[in-house]
């Protein structure tokens, strides 16, 4: 009999030393946390920003997409064929309508920061994170500005009134202090979960801290099992990796310039004209198979026929030095690859306006699922939708009458993770939430972590392995509620998509704590109670 998980409503962190009042607190700095906030700012309504590093240490800083299909986007059809049957076409309009708008706007605020001229070969993730962080810190400067940026500052929860509305946030600064953010209206753009697994191309920052206070705090988490993984993802020797240290992509790009995927004894694993052209998700479960097929083989890109002049021009140049840096000469030496966790496109509910299904709490980015990626959705799409869902949730908040914060009560408290608990929560993931995912494994990953202590006092270690763990559990939920094979999520026990699972899998917390599952079907509206 499956042990049934059970969470804290709310994490017993020590009592706040410090309270402060804004009209809205957005949580993150990347894209779709700036996009959100700068509306605001220019609307003179007084907003926070936190922000667990500085704005420059981000997630989006970090993408290599270089977003060149979206200034000329892809077709509504393409976009519903590319999220598999689960992509919300009014969400994906919105993509479509309104990203070259937005790509443009950006460019003319970079010309705007900077007469040098932008290189088309940069990377958009960092082009659009100076951009909008230069904004950002201009509004913050203004003499009648109302815009504060909380650097090096993490969210512990969001704090809700005895009605359940939003009532503010509770804040652990860098200097050790815990304080308390009163505010009606708090925006999560806090990015993913991929620290979850061990191998993953993420930041040290994807910890899941967004999706598990939503979840505490009451919104429904949404098509959770969809996490997309780099295909070909830097597969270094354990010796010449860093504790903790993100896998860097080998992007299609090789491939696209003829590196082929081998075995040790250089035997193609995937021919060169299929990997050049499969949707990542089937690369990845392509690879994902081999592996399985055989144990402690090593799969490699050989890339050694692309010639030197390519390996020092963009993108390759990056790709490159990350191999270097890890003993490998790629130009003359093979690159050892393996799929590597890379995002979540299932997330926080959302409706067209980024609100959740709690009042006053909205959410926007990778953190939030607004249906326009369905359950695979194109490599790049989810840059584009934070800044999309950003930019929708700033526009909407600033003309919106903006609820003032009623005291906050404490939620069914509970203690932290021991930190010696987060290595057993990751090898689950590896295990039973990967890409090749079975009913059986995914109970017992279940059984597992509903068993695990929370007796803990508060830590920053401690915070970490709370949130991956109540985000493994809910994933590990919406995983086995979803009997087929779709997207992103594979089951090796059902092979294959179901026209009756073209429907949403819906993981939330009811007021004792315990995991609930349920669906809904495409064109459900998402409501606040």
């Amino acid at each position: 009999m499956s042990t049934s998980t059970r969470l804290g409503r709310q994490l017993e962190a020590p009592a706040p030393t410090w309270n402060k009042s804004a009209a809205v607190v957005v949580v993150g700095g990347g894209a779709a946390g700036l996009s959100a906030a700068l509306p605001l700012a220019a609307a003179r309504i007084p907003v926070v920003l936190v922000c667990r590093s500085t704005l420059l240490d981000t997630a989006t800083a970090r993408s290599t997409s270089r977003g060149i299909g979206w200034r000329n986007p892809p077709t509504s059809e393409q976009l519903a064929s590319a999220g598999d049957g689960l992509a919300d076409p009014t969400a994906a309009g919105r993509l479509i309508e309104q990203a070259p708008e937005l790509l443009d706007w950006l460019d003319a605020l970079a010309h705007q920061i900077s007469s040098v001229e932008q290189d088309p070969r940069q990377p958009l993730g960092m082009t659009m994170q100076r951009t909008l962080a230069s904004v950002a810190r201009v509004q913050e400067l203004l003499p009648a500005g109302t815009l504060a940026i909380d650097t090096h500052s993490r969210a512990v929860d969001v704090l809700t009134d005895e009605d359940g509305h939003v009532a503010g946030l509770r804040v652990s600064r860098g200097d050790g202090t815990i304080g308390d953010y009163r505010a009606g209206t708090v925006v999560l753009a806090t990015g993913g979960a991929a620290r979850l697994w061990t191998h993953t191309t993420a930041p040290a920052l994807a910890n899941g801290d967004g999706l598990a206070m939503a979840l505490r705090a009451g919104a429904a988490l949404r098509d959770l099992e969809f996490v997309s993984f780099a295909p070909t993802a830097l597969n270094a020797p354990p010796e010449e990796r860093l504790p903790g240290e993100a896998a860097a992509e080998m992007g299609p790009t090789l491939r696209q310039a003829g590196a082929e995927l081998v075995d040790a004894a250089g035997s193609t694993i995937v021919p060169l004209d299929e990997s050049q052209h499969l949707p990542d998700h089937e690369l990845a479960i392509r690879l994902a198979d081999w592996m399985a097929a055989y144990p402690g083989a090593t799969a490699f890109l050989d890339a050694r026929g692309i010639g030197d002049q390519a390996w020092q021009l963009a993108p390759h140049v990056v790709m490159a030095q990350a191999c270097r840096e890890h003993g490998i000469n790629p130009a003359r030496q093979v690159i050892p690859v393996r799929p590597a966790a890379q995002a979540f496109v299932g997330g926080i509910a959302i409706n067209e306006v980024g609100a959740t299904t709690v009042p006053g709490l909205y959410a926007a980015g990778e953190v939030a699922s607004s249906g326009a990626n369905g359950a695979s959705g194109p490599a790049d799409g989810l840059l584009i939708d934070a800044l999309v869902g950003g930019t929708a949730v700033g526009r909407h908040l600033a003309q919106a009458e903006l609820p003032e914060a009623a005291d906050s009560t404490d939620r069914a408290l509970r203690g932290f993770l021991p930190t010696d608990a987060l290595a057993g929560v990751r090898t689950s993931a590896d295990e039973a939430l990967g890409l090749r995912r079975e009913h059986e494994k995914l109970r017992t990953t279940s059984d597992f972590l509903a068993r695990l202590p929370h007796e803990e006092d508060f830590g920053e270690d401690e915070l970490t392995g709370t949130n991956l763990q109540a985000v493994a559990a809910a994933l590990a939920q919406a995983a086995i509620a979803r009997p087929e094979s779709r997207g992103w999520h594979r089951r090796i026990d059902h092979a294959g998509a179901s026209d009756k699972w073209a429907k949403h899998v819906v993981v939330s917390l009811a007021d004792d704590g315990t995991l609930q599952v349920t669906t809904a079907a495409l064109d459900k509206p998402v409501t606040t109670r």
